[in-house]
């Protein structure tokens, strides 16, 4: 509707007309002046700005803008002369003379101004200013004739209605708000690929049309809308106008507008000359046949549910909406409009459409793929055949906002709920029969993967053990299931005279009453889905489970091994136990369970035990529950009696914590709403469980040893009541317990009483509780009361944090003070029970050696160390006997070992082979030991070298260690020898290192440990940099550890292996390697019948690791540089010596393969050197031109990445990639064609990633 002049004068008689005059005097500038240099215009508050109404430059002039600068001033006044002579006046005083003879004078007033031309006539006459111009309401209607979209802004802002034509912000209004409450912009906007900036690029590069596609037509155009909107993009906004009907005219304008065709399908616009108009056409995705068109992404989980979470939804409100919307805006949008006609999709209108979606709406997603049979299972639910199916799917993919979304293999529907109650007035009695009878069965069926071994059951699709159906099918169904016990009657239940909670609790009850150990794990990754689908019918199946002594459920309470991680079987029903658990009518029968099931020991260290979710139900500062921590608390004192030591843990969960807890939510309910808000926990209600569950553990005495174990642990925390009580039951226990048993526990509370020093030295209650606890429990006999001293090599102990000065003494006097505590401790048990006892004593305990340690020091007398010696030759051979006697041996090795061996001798304590035998083999590993041992004859030295593990230090004389060394390598120990050194390899010589690595090539030792890559190749370096061996020889000694030196996929430690400069040098050791890997292509056979295969599996896998880590072109010098001569030479000959052995397919595989890797490694801007760019660039290299991309792709290796980030890694690498086929276009035109064949290929990928993650995304975040 066009201004008025009439109506712009009544404008100016309204006070908000001051404000706006200048937004639209800039507005009308923007859309009609196509120049523009700089525009100010202040308004709104603005207008009461110090200074200038407005200023403009233009490097054009246009019928209302001069060229050059322009001064603006305006005024509402009723009498236009006299503001304008007051403006001009005070405009003239204040800028100079020069800027005034380049600069024109503007007065504007939305008023008719009969006298305009006597002004103007006077004014210019002056010539004080380059020109003088002035506007009233007649030329502003004339002005907003040229600029639609300001007219349309302006009659926004007059209440003047123009249906056909809206603004962008008008748009969005009348869009937005018909839910409540309106529509944040964010979730419109923010998308997964933010397209964004895209869209504003394309916008202005003014291009003529511009599609962009969405779920539906009216989110595309949305999109737009609010990208403008949010960006502030008013360079565009002022140009912008949303046409909604066939009615709409676009008036030709000087500067280019955009207009956002909101019209269905085969609705045409009159868009007039459309030379200056750039269209945005919105579709929805189904519109294949469009090009260039931009696809808007899904929004985000977090995106979604923070874009709701700003609308005022509760996170719990947001998280559900998103997931039952499938993360859709037009699905939401209905969701929350209260307009019915909103609520229902266009598509639901036409009961043909409707019809079509039925078997979709039951199934919820399905997979076209040969291995499963859900396209069949769909067929059986919606009665058709498959070319129907096909059709039908096709059609709705093509409706606007289409109830389904097709993303690779997987078809979907977006809210399975809103299809349900779109198809619910069609749906038939005998359909929903058909469901009923066809979801047990194919839940139930007897997962084939069940015929692997556990560690397989990861890769039973691979093995051909997959279920018949998909797991996004069974996904469906279990949503289905709970859709229609929730809301089936609403749907077509009460229509059809049909209980579809009865029947969908039937079906669970079917699959899980009486359900053996297969059943269950069958069933295991549906127990989500049958939780919610029927509470009652899940709960009473698991408790008639429990009562049984040996139920058939302990089949999914363990773990599986293989793939990366393995598998948890308990996770799906822990988590339907923990959705279950926020309706109070639960609670309690669901916390009964968990009880119940903790009985089955979990060993793993998966977290997601019945343990850890017994405790989050109760867990008060993060709650689990709708139910309040009062009511709680008394369902945990009923259940005490009968799970004594589960709802002790979980009491013990409950109590004060001194350093902060980690603990992620439980799983909320995914289609049952909570009746009732969850509790916001308060500081008192934490104090408050705390003390109810130091109280309740101690309402559960009398304990025995394990439960009594488990709370001692936990005493530093209980309430200072409940700790007196606990005094008195250790007191009580301790009466009748023997003093292991008494240790035991002592050596907790002790570890205990280190805590409470830390956490307040100043409760005298607590130190004496604990004082009395540990009296009670000290033990009479000495070798109880002293065995926790030698329970570890680091002890931390009261006594060492309790003094004055409040600091913890130095390791040193620690580790002094601790010595002397254990010399006393087991010099007291020799006094009074005998050296014997004390041996005793010494060999039961944890680590014998800390016992060696206190008895033996270096200062002791051999005498007396020969007299530990004989005691511990008198006992029985064991474990604890020879680290006892290692442990004495080397404290007498830093003094004075012949000693001792000498008075040995002379007692005659090694009168027996066997005691010389196991004297020699506790023999230290360091010169004093070994030259003991040479001097106990041949045979007992021989024994030595056997067994011994040698300690060799920077301060050891290069002579012993020579010596060492070859010890071993005599004994055949080359393994041993190589541990024992490689940390100093210069201690030895090269030739000596040669022997060591020749002999464990050779299989000596082969029950050693094999040395690591690093270390392997820090002594090859080091050989290698010593130049005393050929280059052949290197090449030798690398072959025999080529897997271990390539192990990451090449020799990764900055120096390139003998084996790979020989490749690069021979063309015929290139081809001898592919013979070795590869059958020849013809066929024929090389090898004898009887040829030996474990030499054969050996060279070929030799073969594999060498080809697999050369990333050395051939013809390189050593400084980097490839000889282009040399190269093309090597490839030649090496493709005609390939060809000869019918190998040549795999030789340029494999060049192709070792470019690609070289590439890998290199600058983009330096992709290939330049020779192997001129060598693929050849017609007769094709063949290693053609397979650049597989090389490409392996050398990429494995990838990681975020759950939702989809393709975004190989689109950025196909970018690169038609960035350098556009770099090498006109002078490598065949390689550049070959570049983008890659870019192709990693769209695709990325495409596949995209489809994948937004799947996962949109309805399984």
């Amino acid at each position: 509707m066009p201004i008025k002049e009439i109506t712009i004068t009544q404008w100016a008689d309204h006070h908000e007309c001051r404000d706006h005059l200048p937004i639209l005097i800039r507005r009308l500038i923007r859309e009609t002046t196509p120049s523009i240099l700089s525009l100010r215009f202040p308004g709104n508050e603005a207008v009461d700005l110090a200074g200038l109404d407005g200023q403009v430059e233009s490097e054009s002039s246009t019928a209302m803008v001069p060229q050059g600068r322009s001064i603006w001033e305006m005024g509402c006044n009723q009498n236009p002369s006299e503001k304008a002579d007051s403006d001009y006046i005070k405009r003239t005083a204040g800028i100079p003379e020069v800027e005034r003879k380049a600069a024109s004078f503007i007065f504007v007033t939305p008023r008719r101004w009969n006298k305009k031309e006597n002004w103007l006539e006077e004014r210019r006459r002056e010539k004080s200013w380059a020109n003088v111009h002035a506007y009233d309401a007649i030329d502003l209607e004339t002005w907003l004739e040229e600029a639609p979209v300001t007219s349309r802004w302006l009659g926004e802002l007059l209440g003047l209605a123009c249906p056909s034509l809206l603004t962008p912000q008008e748009w969005w209004n009348r869009w937005a708000t018909v839910t409540d409450p309106p529509l944040a912009t964010s979730l419109v906007t923010i998308r997964r690929h933010d397209e964004r900036q895209t869209l504003l690029e394309r916008l202005r590069k003014e291009e003529s049309v511009i599609p962009v596609m969405a779920d539906d037509r009216q989110e595309a155009a949305a999109f737009v809308v609010a990208t403008l909107l949010e960006s502030n993009a008013v360079d565009l906004i002022d140009r912008t106008l949303v046409a909604t009907s066939a009615s709409a005219r676009i008036t030709s304008n000087p500067t280019h507008l955009l207009i956002i065709a909101d019209v269905p399908a085969g609705v045409d616009l009159d868009f007039g000359d459309r030379r200056k108009i750039t269209v945005v056409r919105p579709y929805p995705k189904g519109r294949f046949e469009v090009d260039n068109a931009l696809h808007i992404s899904h929004v985000s989980t977090e995106t979604f549910r923070s874009g709701l979470e700003s609308m005022g939804f509760s996170q719990d409100e947001a998280a559900r909406n998103a997931l039952q919307t499938g993360h859709s805006v037009p699905v939401l949008r209905r969701l929350l409009s209260r307009d019915p006609e909103i609520r229902r999709p266009v598509w639901a209108r036409n009961r043909t459409s409707v019809k079509r979606l039925l078997p979709f709406a039951l199934a919820g997603a399905w997979v076209e793929e040969s291995s499963f049979d859900d396209s069949s299972i769909l067929e059986l639910l919606g009665e058709v055949d498959a070319e129907t199916l096909k059709r039908n799917r096709d059609d709705l993919l093509a409706l606007d906002d289409a109830p389904i979304a097709k993303y690779g293999r997987v078809t979907k529907v977006v809210s399975q709920l809103d299809a349900f109650f779109a198809v619910g007035p069609f749906i038939e009695r005998n359909d929903l029969e058909r469901f009923f009878q066809l979801v047990p069965e194919l839940l139930g069926e007897r997962d084939p993967a069940l015929d692997l071994p556990q560690e397989q059951w990861w890769m039973a699709q691979v093995l051909g053990k997959s279920p018949s159906c998909s797991k996004e099918l069974f996904s469906g169904f279990g949503d289905a299931l709970c859709i229609l016990a929730m809301h089936g009657g609403i749907i077509c239940g009460d229509r059809l005279g049909v209980n579809c909670a009865h029947h969908v609790g039937f079906i669970v009850r079917s699959l899980m009453h009486n359900a053996n150990e297969d059943r269950w794990l069958t069933i295991r990754r549906h127990l989500r889905a049958l939780a919610e689908a029927s509470p009652e019918e899940f709960l009473t199946c698991l408790e008639e489970e429990l009562l049984q002594p040996n139920p058939p459920i302990r089949a999914i309470m363990g773990t599986t091994n293989g793939g990366i991680s393995g598998e948890c079987l308990r996770t799906d029903l822990l988590w339907a136990l923990e959705m279950l658990a926020w309706h109070p009518e639960y609670f309690s029968r669901v916390a009964q369970i968990i009880f119940g099931l903790c009985r089955f020991e979990t060993k793993d260290n998966w977290t997601n035990t019945p343990k850890s979710t017994a405790q989050s139900l109760f867990r008060v500062w993060l709650p689990g529950t709708t139910l309040g921590i009062d009511a709680r608390m008394v369902v945990l004192c009923d259940l005490a009696e009968r799970f004594r030591k589960p709802i002790i843990n979980v009491c013990i969960s409950l109590l004060p914590q001194y350093m902060g807890q980690l603990a992620i939510k439980n799983l909320r309910p995914e289609w049952r709403t909570l009746k009732v808000e969850v509790p916001v926990p308060t500081p008192g209600d934490v104090m408050l469980a705390a003390t109810e569950a130091s109280r309740l553990i101690l309402d559960l005495c009398p304990f025995d040893k394990s439960e009594l174990k488990v709370v001692l642990k936990a005493a530093t925390r209980l309430h200072s009541n409940d700790l007196i009580r606990l005094v008195e039951e250790v007191q009580r226990w301790a009466m009748s317990a023997d003093d292991e048993e008494k240790a035991e526990l002592r050596s907790d509370v002790r570890l205990n009483g280190v805590q409470r020093v830390y956490q307040d030295k100043n409760d005298v209650s607590q130190a004496m509780a604990f004082l009395q606890i540990e009296s009670a429990l000290e033990p009479v006999e000495l070798t109880a009361r002293h065995r926790w001293l030698f329970d570890s090599h680091y002890i931390d102990w009261r006594v060492f944090n309790e003094d004055e000065n409040e600091e913890k003494p130095p390791f040193k006097e620690r580790a002094a003070c601790l010595q002397q505590r254990r010399q006393d401790a087991i010099a007291e048990i020799a006094h009074y029970q005998g050296k014997e006892q004390a041996l005793r004593f010494a060999l039961a305990v944890t680590f014998p050696e800390i016992a060696a340690q206190a008895l033996v020091q270096p200062d002791t007398y051999p005498s007396n160390i020969a007299e530990w010696i004989s005691l511990v030759l008198a006992e029985a051979p064991s474990t604890a006997a020879d680290a006892f006697l290692r442990q004495v041996l080397l404290t007498s090795a830093w003094n004075n070992l012949p000693a001792v061996v000498t008075v040995l001798n002379e007692r005659l304590v090694l009168d027996s082979f066997d005691k010389q035998q196991r004297f020699v083999k506790a023999l230290p590993g360091i010169p004093s030991g070994w030259r003991v041992a040479e001097t106990m004859g041949e045979e007992l030295a021989a024994i030595y070298w056997n067994t011994v593990s040698l300690s060799i230090w920077d301060d050891t004389p290069i002579d012993e260690v020579r010596f060492g060394i070859k010890k071993f390598l005599e004994a055949k120990r080359p393994r041993s020898a190589f541990v024992a050194v490689h940390d100093l390899p210069d201690r030895i010589s090269p030739d000596l290192w040669e022997h060591i690595l020749q002999g464990i090539a050779q299989g000596d030792e082969p029950e050693g440990l094999l040395p690591s890559s690093y270390a392997l190749d820090e002594i090859l370096q080091y050989i290698e940099k010593a130049g005393c061996i050929s280059e052949n020889q290197l090449m030798q000694l690398e072959i025999p550890f080529i897997s271990a030196l390539c192990s990451g996929g090449q020799s990764g430690f900055g120096r390139i292996l003998a084996v790979h400069r020989e490749l690069s040098r021979n063309p015929e050791s290139f081809v001898q390697l592919l013979t070795w890997l590869y059958q020849r292509k013809d066929g024929a056979n090389e090898f004898d019948a009887d040829s030996d295969v474990e030499q054969k599996k050996f060279l070929a896998d030799m073969a594999f690791y060498v080809l697999e880590s050369w990333n050395l072109i051939p013809g390189s010098h050593t400084d980097g540089e490839v000889d282009p001569d040399k190269l093309v030479a090597w490839v030649e000959q090496t493709l005609h010596s390939a060809a000869e052995v019918s190998r040549k397919e795999v030789a340029e595989v494999h060049l192709a393969e070792l470019f690609g890797r070289v590439a890998r490694h290199r600058s983009w801007d330096q992709w290939l050197p330049v020779c192997v760019l001129d060598l693929l660039n050849r017609p007769e290299y094709g063949g290693i031109l053609r397979r650049l991309g597989l090389g490409v792709h392996n050398a990429r290796g494995t990838t990681s990445r975020y759950p939702f980030d989809g393709g975004a890694q190989e689109r950025a690498l196909a970018g690169e990639y038609r960035n350098l086929a556009v770099k090498y276009g006109t002078i490598y035109p065949r390689i550049s064609a070959q570049l983008i064949v890659i870019a192709e290929s990693y769209e695709h990928d990325a495409r596949r990633h995209d489809e994948e993650a937004a799947i996962d995304e949109r309805w399984h975040p």
